[in-house]
């Protein structure tokens, strides 16, 4: 019995304060997404009291190490805070130092780490909550927030002791301020956007450093597609427009295939961000999960870039989709599979509701299309035969959700349409806008 206040003590505060801030906000605003909120909490406190109470050996990828840094910078600090704060840089400083602070306040326990990305999670759900009404609407914001907060996988996410939750949750927050940004226009935005927009694209570079690349790449895009009224009038200027963004994409992705490694060598992060750059180093992330068991893609070897690319089609069904049902061997592939099946209705319906978001907001669509496109390939390449890469995907997947919720819902709508269940009185035809789901 103290073994377990001894590890659940500083959870269960943390936990506290969540619910009573969850519990206020149910009391004030009295919505759907309060009640989603809660359940949401609800489910990830779940997993991480049935892993930690049967033991489970399920989603722990690099957890050791983050606690082990964290419980040093927490013993520094409490040595002498103020002394020893310059020496809390330690490795991956990005997520270990908050969880290093968190550590401070409550107490070394794993069950306070998962907490806090469960917390973290509820930020990810009000993310996406504010996107999808955004893009299209009320109900399908609050439907996205439920297929998030029942999704298992975001469970995972959101009770596993690692960066993962975090970087997924900088991305959508990105994503957001872009859109409030492309909404207000760059000259009626206020400095509070500018700064949601620059602080989580950098703090994401520092959880993970090529994200750097793919968030940059998005913000040339948004910024090359402004809807100049010249723009829109003549097609010679939006079609010399349209080759300009392609070719600096495409000379931007081959010198940095080429030359990464030589203009990328500054600092530690852009060199962190370099290495997938390096054939080398590719193929060795390769041969550790072939070493290890993990790998569905198997034989994967890359000498030249030629190979790269030839393989990136097939590496990217692997990353979306894999484990594959014939590659099932275990209980852990098998929750895999299971994921791999969620996923595929989410990624049928995004390609459905993908054209109405470029044609409601073109310069956001395309910013998500070019961070989506290249990320996927790229993290195909470099995870596509790797077990973990199911810890990857969110960073892509979930920015799908609120798009394949919307899709799904105008899919029903025409269905019911097509069987005349809806229809004006008189014979006359319905607009086109009656499509549209609300």
């Amino acid at each position: 019995m103290e073994s377990f206040w001894v590890t659940w003590l500083g959870a269960l505060a943390l936990v506290a304060i969540v619910l009573a801030w969850l519990l206020g906000r149910l009391y004030r605003c009295r919505d759907f997404l309060s009640w989603i909120l809660l359940l949401c909490f609800a489910l990830s406190l779940g997993f991480i009291w049935t892993k930690w109470y049967l033991s489970l050996d399920l989603a722990m990828y690099d957890a050791s190490k983050y606690h082990y840094f964290a419980g040093q910078i927490a013993g520094l600090l409490k040595a002498d805070f103020w002394g020893n704060l310059p020496y809390t840089v330690k490795p991956y400083w990005a997520y270990t130092m908050p969880l290093g602070i968190l550590y401070f306040l409550f107490g070394v326990s794993e069950p306070l780490g998962q907490t806090l990305n469960a917390v973290i999670g509820l930020g990810v759900v009000l993310n996406l909550h504010r996107l999808a009404h955004l893009w299209f609407s009320p109900r399908i914001a609050d439907r996205t927030a439920l297929l998030l907060a029942l999704y298992p996988y975001f469970w995972v996410l959101s009770g596993t002791l690692n960066r993962d939750q975090l970087i997924v949750f900088c991305i959508s927050r990105f994503f957001l301020a872009l859109t409030e940004v492309g909404l207000k226009g760059e000259r009626q935005s206020s400095f509070k956007d500018l700064v949601w927009l620059v602080g989580s694209l950098l703090y994401m570079t520092l959880l993970r450093p090529p994200l750097i690349i793919l968030g940059g790449l998005a913000l040339f895009v948004f910024w090359m597609t402004h809807p100049a009224a010249t723009l829109r009038r003549h097609w010679l200027l939006r079609m010399g427009r349209a080759m300009v963004i392609f070719s600096v994409l495409g000379l931007g992705g081959l010198s940095y295939l080429l030359c990464g490694r030589y203009y990328l060598n500054v600092s530690p992060i852009e060199r962190d961000a370099g290495r997938i750059s390096q054939l080398d180093e590719m193929n060795a992330r390769l041969r550790i999960s072939e070493k290890a068991g993990s790998a569905y893609l198997k034989g994967v070897s890359y000498s030249s870039y030629e190979d790269v690319v030839q393989i990136m089609p097939l590496a990217t069904l692997y990353f979306l989709l894999s484990p594959l049902p014939w590659q099932v061997t275990s209980f852990k592939q098998a929750l895999g599979l299971l994921d791999s099946f969620w996923l595929l209705w989410v990624y049928i319906h995004f390609l459905r509701g993908l054209r109405d978001l470029v044609g409601r907001q073109r310069r956001l669509g395309q910013a998500l299309i070019t961070f989506l496109l290249l990320g996927v390939a790229l993290s195909g390449v470099l995870q596509a035969n790797a077990g973990s890469a199911m810890r990857h995907r969110p960073m892509f997947t979930l920015l799908m959700f609120p798009v394949a919720v919307y899709g799904c819902r105008a899919l029903h709508k025409r269905q019911n349409l097509k069987k005349g269940r809806w229809h004006l009185p008189g014979g006359v035809p319905i607009p086109s806008q009656a499509l549209r789901p609300r």
